[in-house]
């Protein structure tokens, strides 16, 4: 017979998908699948709580009503998302994907740039954001192509064109600050240049699993600490004394190395990987950054959490949506665009929670 804390557990998990995946969200974006699920739950509950043989009547009653609630809720928000997406098409719901994904990259500047000494910003970076930047206002054109009458839209490639402008502008005030300044100055930044690099490393590539990384990031740190110790024996060539960044150019030498093995490794590792299950890798590294959030944030006070620990965890989504979006399409395995949906959906959950721990910390400051 149904317990009736299972029922209850049920319910809970229930509230938790719907405050993430739908609660909020841009109805022409919304899974109906998941949102059946969730009905088809509902109704199971309502109909075991009045069968239970544990608890009391009014206990009963109060897991069947909490059911009944819920499903007076789904019900009507899958008809107001049916109704958004008849009325907005398949057009207006890309749109609205490709808004949420400019979004994404918009967020990954302000945690990385925003406030930061332009002298030890890595602007392959932004050189990559550009470049992702590229390809979402591409898609968005192609859309307004077929919507021309769609405001939305063309007010979404005036944001992306404007932010694709001020970051190529930010690239150059970075370029300046690390070349325009005494040679001490620029092998200190130089320094902070290849933190930020070995940084990088660290949060999206020590400790995975080498099929779910994304082989181009890491070429582009090995490119940018390349660069960065090209600078450093330039200075010493042209007779700069410094033992610390005489250390450094044997620093950077080692960790390129290092590298360059795991780039290999990761492309042999890929290269063997049927697409299920580079599928299923991608899902599952998307799953243990879910629980090293709820560990670490869920149910915590805002005051005492690590925004470097949340910013690393976005960092990682990131990528991972990268090579989900780049999975997906007519041919893609189901899975992956379910895990697509949830990690995208989560992404914004995130970076939300982000803004809140800022502003409770800078209040605090």
């Amino acid at each position: 017979m149904p317990n009736l804390n299972d029922l209850r557990q049920l319910l809970e998990e229930n509230d938790a998908t719907y405050a993430s995946r739908f609660a909020g969200q841009s109805r022409p974006t919304r899974d109906l699948d998941t949102l059946d699920d969730m009905i088809a739950t509902a109704q199971q509950v309502a109909g075991e709580a009045r069968i239970a043989m544990a608890g009391s009547a009014s206990q009963r009653q109060e897991v069947a009503k909490e059911a009944e609630r819920q499903l007076e809720l789904y019900r009507s928000e899958r008809t107001l998302i049916v109704k958004a997406q008849a009325e907005g098409g398949g057009d207006l719901r890309d749109a609205m994907v490709l808004g949420a994904r400019a979004n994404g990259v918009f967020h990954r500047y302000a945690r990385h740039f925003a406030g930061q000494s332009r002298s030890s910003r890595d602007g392959s970076v932004l050189a990559d954001m550009v470049a992702e930047l590229q390809k979402i206002i591409k898609s968005m054109r192609e859309l307004h192509a077929r919507q021309p009458n769609a405001t939305s839209i063309s007010d979404d490639i005036d944001v992306v064109d404007g932010r694709i402008q001020q970051f190529n502008d930010e690239r150059k005030e970075i370029a300046k600050a690390q070349t325009e300044c005494t040679q001490q100055e620029a092998a200190s930044a130089m320094a902070g240049a290849a933190n930020t690099v070995f940084a990088q490393y660290r949060t999206h590539f020590a400790e995975q699993a080498r099929v779910s990384r994304r082989p181009e990031l890491l070429a582009r740190l090995i490119d940018g600490a390349g660069q960065i110790a090209d600078r450093m024996k330039a200075f010493q060539i042209q007779g700069l004394c410094d033992e610390h960044n005489d250390r450094n150019i044997g620093i950077v030498q080692d960790r390129l190395a290092v590298y360059h093995t795991e780039l290999a490794a990761i492309r042999a590792e890929r290269q063997k990987a049927p697409l299920a299950q580079l599928v299923a890798e991608l899902g599952a590294a998307a799953n243990r950054e879910f629980a090293i959030y709820t560990k670490q944030f869920s149910g915590q006070s805002r005051e005492t959490r690590d925004l470097s620990q949340l910013s690393a965890i976005l960092d990682r989504l990131d990528e991972l949506e990268r090579q989900m979006t780049r999975i997906d399409g007519a041919n893609a395995p189901a899975d992956n665009a379910g895990n697509l949906r949830i990690v995208r959906d989560t992404i914004t959950l995130y970076c939300n929670e982000w803004d809140a721990i800022s502003a409770v910390l800078n209040k605090g400051a």
